[in-house]
Formats: C-alpha cells, sequence, structure tokens
C-alpha cells in the first residue's frame, strides 16, 4: 500500500510539471528574412499640404482607425504643432461610410518639440511622442503620451537626463517599447517595459550604417526598422533593419519612391499597417518651392501561420467542384478581370483582417493551456484526496488488525486461565 500511494504521488507530480511547463504550438508571423524590403514597390495612398511654412512631417504611426502624422510647426518652442489622423478603412469609428485615407481630424494644441517618433500602445489607447530635442530644457529624456482618441497630451513621462528620445516603437507581443537615443548617447537601442522603465540596452549604432542620423522606427518581430538621415547626402533613400536578438544591423536597402528625378525627399517614419504591409510617410520638396509629404505603403515577403483545416476544406471542395465541370467557353477578358477583382472584395470582406485572425489564434491556444492547467490542477487535488483516503483506509485497516489481534491475544488468555483454574473463573 505504501508503495502504491508513493508512486502514485510520484506520476501525479510528474504530470503537474509536464503540463505546467507545457508550451502549445506557437504562432510564427513574421517578416521571413533580413532581406524581406530588398527590392519592395511602393504604392502612394495619402498625399497632402504641408501647413506650416517651415513644416515637416516627423513622425506617423497607426490605431486601428486612423493613421496619425505629427506636422513640426517650425523649430521654435512657441508654435503649436499639427496633429492630423486619416481614415484608415472605409467606414469610420460609427460604422458610417467615409472616404478612405481622407482627413478625419486635426488638433493643434501645444508644443511636440521636434515631434521625431510616435509609437500607439492599443492597451492602454495611448500614443508615446518621442521629442527629440529640448527646447524647453525641462523636456529632456522625456517622452509625451497623447490620447489616441482626442488627440490631445495627457501627461510627460522623464526617461532620462542623459540624452533626448530620437524614435520609439511599441511591440504589442510583447508589450514593450523600443527607444532610440540621440547622438549623446550613442544613438543606442533601449528596451522599455510597459511602465516606461529600462530593462536592456541593445548597444550603440553610431556610425553603423548610410548618413548621420536617424529617423522615427517600428518594431516588427525581432527586427527594429528606421530611416537613416540621407538628405542632402546625394545617395538617395535607405531603410535600416536592426535585429534585436543579434544586436546588429542586418540589413540597409536602397529605396524607391518612383519620385521624379532632381525631387528633394525625406523619408520621416515607418509603421506595420497589418503583418507584412508597411507605411512610409516622406516628405516631397519640388524644384518650384511647394511642399508636401506622401504616405506610402509596401507588401514584403512574410511567414504566416498554416490555415486551419476548416480554411483549407472550402478551397479543396472548389477545385474538386470545378474539376468535375464541363468546359465552358471563355468569358471576356474584361468581364473576367472584373469578376475576379469582385471575388477577391468578397473574400477580403468575408475573412476579417489578418491580424484579428492571428490574435484570435493565440487566444485560443494560450486559452488551452490554461484549460490544460486548471484541470490538472483539479486532478491534482483530487489525486491528494485520494491520497488522504487511502491513507486513512490503511491506518482504519491497521488499527482493526491491532483490535484483532488484541481480541484474540484476551481469549487465549482467559482459554488458558480457565484451564489452570476450572470453572470456577
Amino acid at each position: 500500500m505504501k508503495w502504491g500511494v508513493l508512486a502514485t504521488g510520484l506520476i501525479s507530480v510528474v504530470l503537474l510539471w509536464c503540463i505546467w511547463n507545457w508550451k502549445p504550438l506557437e504562432v510564427h508571423a513574421e517578416i521571413a528574412s533580413d532581406d524581406a524590403f530588398e527590392g519592395v514597390t511602393w504604392e502612394k495612398i495619402i498625399e497632402d499640404d504641408i501647413e506650416g511654412p517651415k513644416g515637416v512631417i516627423q513622425s506617423m504611426c497607426v490605431t486601428e482607425d486612423y493613421i496619425i502624422l505629427i506636422e513640426n510647426y517650425d523649430d521654435s518652442a512657441e508654435k503649436s504643432d499639427i496633429i492630423k489622423a486619416y481614415y484608415r478603412n472605409d467606414t469610420d469609428v460609427h460604422g458610417k461610410p467615409v472616404d478612405k485615407y481622407s482627413l478625419a481630424k486635426r488638433v493643434v494644441e501645444r508644443n511636440y518639440e521636434h515631434g521625431n517618433g510616435m509609437a500607439y500602445n492599443p492597451n492602454t489607447g495611448e500614443i508615446a511622442v518621442a521629442l527629440y530635442t529640448h527646447l524647453n530644457p525641462e523636456n529632456r529624456g522625456c517622452i509625451f503620451l497623447i490620447d489616441a482618441d482626442t488627440l490631445s497630451f495627457k501627461k510627460k513621462i522623464k526617461i532620462s537626463d542623459d540624452y533626448d528620445i530620437l524614435g520609439i516603437g511599441y511591440d504589442e507581443e510583447q508589450d514593450r517599447y523600443v527607444i532610440q537615443t540621440n547622438v549623446d548617447g550613442g544613438y543606442s537601442f533601449k528596451i522599455l517595459d510597459s511602465q516606461f522603465q529600462i530593462i536592456e540596452d541593445l548597444g550603440e549604432y553610431e556610425g553603423s550604417s548610410k548618413g548621420n542620423n536617424f529617423q522615427d522606427l517600428c518594431v516588427s518581430g525581432d527586427y527594429i526598422i528606421n530611416f537613416p538621415l540621407t538628405l542632402g547626402l546625394g545617395i538617395g533613400d535607405f531603410l535600416n533593419v536592426y535585429s534585436i536578438s543579434r544586436r546588429a544591423l542586418v540589413s540597409c536597402p536602397q529605396l524607391d519612391f518612383g519620385l521624379d528625378a532632381g525631387t528633394v525627399d525625406e523619408p520621416e517614419s515607418i509603421c506595420e499597417l497589418e503583418p507584412g504591409v508597411f507605411a512610409a510617410v516622406v516628405n516631397v520638396y519640388n524644384g518650384d518651392g511647394s511642399r508636401r509629404f506622401s504616405v506610402y505603403k509596401t507588401m514584403v515577403p512574410y511567414n504566416f501561420p498554416a490555415k486551419p483545416a476548416e480554411e483549407r476544406k472550402p478551397e479543396k471542395e472548389e477545385a474538386a467542384g470545378d474539376a468535375g465541370k464541363t468546359e465552358e467557353a471563355e468569358p471576356a477578358e474584361g468581364a473576367e478581370t472584373a469578376a475576379q477583382g469582385d471575388a477577391q472584395k468578397d473574400e477580403q470582406e468575408e475573412k476579417p483582417p489578418l491580424r484579428e485572425r492571428i490574435k484570435s489564434l493565440m487566444k485560443t491556444t494560450y486559452s488551452m493551456k490554461n484549460i490544460m492547467k486548471t484541470a490538472l490542477l483539479i486532478f491534482f487535488a483530487l489525486d491528494i484526496v485520494l491520497v488522504l483516503y487511502l491513507r486513512v483506509l490503511a491506518i482504519r485497516r491497521k488499527r482493526k488488525r491491532k483490535l484483532e489481534k488484541a481480541r484474540r491475544e484476551r481469549q487465549r488468555i482467559r482459554q488458558e486461565i480457565r484451564a489452570m483454574y476450572g470453572e470456577r473463573l
């Protein structure tokens, strides 16, 4: 009995450890390689005027509903900067139809220094702004927080007194921020937790790429992506791709936004619209003195999770159905193109956004892990009760055997006494 109880306990402990440390099939959705941005094609989605006579679009981020930009009106500390939000979708937050990529909001409230970087945190509904400069001395090493819905200032957070914050990105999967310091900090990358406390320093990157400065950054999986400042160098536009795990610059592809020869442009900020789809904002300075900005998007090779069986099945059934049909006359080329376009549009409307599908799959996977943990805890608790019950039974049996042995011993003694002294006793 003792060995049985001990074996049951050991097996339960081993099972508990295995399930508790079990890692489910993880969903890997990430840029396919270091060279994913090599030779990509950029499509213009937004073009608008720069309002200030010395204004420059400095940073960009995206929320669920908007593409948000900061125009630094000028380099003074007195002028308020301009925040603009453009519709990201063809409906607004209330579901009403709107023109996709049209201007939705414009807020002129306060000065954001240079406003060189922005990062949206969907968990808090806040946008973190990297100031880059400190025209106001008390702003050195600070970031500003903006309400993502109202685009109004909320508060200021001090990161360090030793340097200014050049760019900032938010890693939603890890719930952390990545910042880049200015030259005073050696253009180093640092990782902050969700409370803006520095938890890791990734090293300095001064002189690691083309140009002599850096623009805003974004984080995608293991990669930090930003633009080096090459304006006026006559070498064109480039993109820097850094690996967080390897702590190194792994790619520096040259970019082509399809601008006319002789046009001066300055890429300022990049962010991820959807998994594998990136948007970049570029200031464009024309020869006639006019100044505009454009937002471009591109798609890069991306590793997506395999389709669930329920999503693959209709494709197979459709293919089997097509195989059984008799050959019909081919439609006109224009009609076929229109039909394909309608089919693709319908498919896109039926399927939820890829980011939401990935999140849903990840939530389901980790929910299963939590269910398994809960079930095992219940099993372990029941197992403890069973062990205790078996122990109680063993004690009762042992006690019963002792009582029975004592009873037999008393009977034997009485029989011996009777034999010795007779029935008088």
